[in-house]
């Protein structure tokens, strides 16, 4: 009988155990309702085996509203960062960066979105650098990377494309990082409205130190530096040597796209995450982790 009654399934263990818990045995005649008596039911083991069979099924209803709660959380870029900090993927300062950049993002997403209203539309009259006509947003939204940047007190050397050379933050607001970007890449199609983006690199101003030693290893060949170069004082050729560092010695590198979306695009140099602005919430949202190329695409070559 005893092996019968564990046979019996936890289901109809709770069922039987809410019709016959008052009843101490199996003999119907000392039942009030013997037509409700199940034989053997009200045994130590079996009021046991109910209670943890309801313990079970509150687990599992428990367990069910969680994930039916976790489909609805969203991470957005700071909490992201914030992980990835904690893992020590990166440390504070370089949070603090990258969340000034993001910063700037929005701001020229926001001025793209009203170009046509503001009457910031068409070019400046200046050319940059690169021999390029300036659009009046390239100006603008220098000046807007360009103090985001230096708000955060975290970043020593600047260089922008519409810059003429790198800038050195005034020590007040001087740091350790080295950031390059390029604002408003593509700004010619900002008068019809279609795609553009900015692009960023952060570097350690630290790493600078290799290319500054070999040049004074090597002064006999000091000829061979470019006439730029040589205008320059020596601050603002160690600016320079700062900022021409290979990619591998990046920190983080990525670009912010302004389309339909917005979407920012980051790398710690451990994967390629995406994020999309919410303009409901004013933050980058995750929406794409670990981005990979194909290893075929749709497409095939006919050669």
């Amino acid at each position: 009988m005893f092996g019968a009654e564990l046979a019996i399934p936890s289901r109809q263990l709770l069922y039987y155990s809410t019709t016959t818990i008052t009843t101490r045995w199996s003999n119907p005649i000392l039942s009030p309702h013997p037509s409700s008596v199940f034989t053997g039911i009200s045994s130590p083991l079996q009021i046991g085996l109910c209670r943890a069979a309801a313990a079970g099924k509150v687990i599992e209803e428990d367990v069910s509203k969680q994930k039916k709660t976790n489909a609805f959380e969203i991470e957005s870029l700071t909490s992201w960062l914030l992980e990835q900090q904690r893992v020590g993927n990166l440390d504070a300062e370089l949070t603090i960066v990258i969340n000034s950049i993001s910063l700037a993002c929005k701001q020229i997403a926001s001025l793209l979105q009203t170009a046509n209203i503001s009457k910031l539309t068409g070019s400046q009259g200046t050319i940059n650098i690169q021999g390029e006509n300036q659009a009046k947003l390239d100006v603008i939204a220098n000046e807007v990377f360009c103090n985001c940047l230096r708000s955060t007190g975290l970043t020593g050397i600047i260089a922008s494309e519409e810059e003429e050379a790198p800038i050195a933050v005034e020590e007040t607001y001087s740091g350790n990082y080295t950031v390059v970007f390029d604002p408003i890449d593509g700004s010619s199609n900002i008068d019809t409205s279609l795609t553009t983006g900015s692009i960023f690199g952060i570097y350690d101003s630290s790493n600078n130190k290799l290319g500054v030693a070999e040049s004074e290893q090597e002064p006999e060949e000091s000829n061979s530096t470019p006439a730029t170069l040589r205008k320059l004082d020596e601050k603002k050729q160690k600016t320079i040597v700062s900022v021409c560092q290979p990619g591998r010695n990046l920190l983080a590198a990525g670009y912010c796209m302004y389309s339909s979306s917005v979407v920012f695009v980051l790398s710690l140099g451990k994967g390629v995450f995406s994020f999309t602005l919410d303009p409901m919430y004013g933050e980058f949202i995750l929406t794409q982790k670990n981005i990979q190329i194909p290893k075929s695409g749709q497409s095939s070559s006919n050669t």
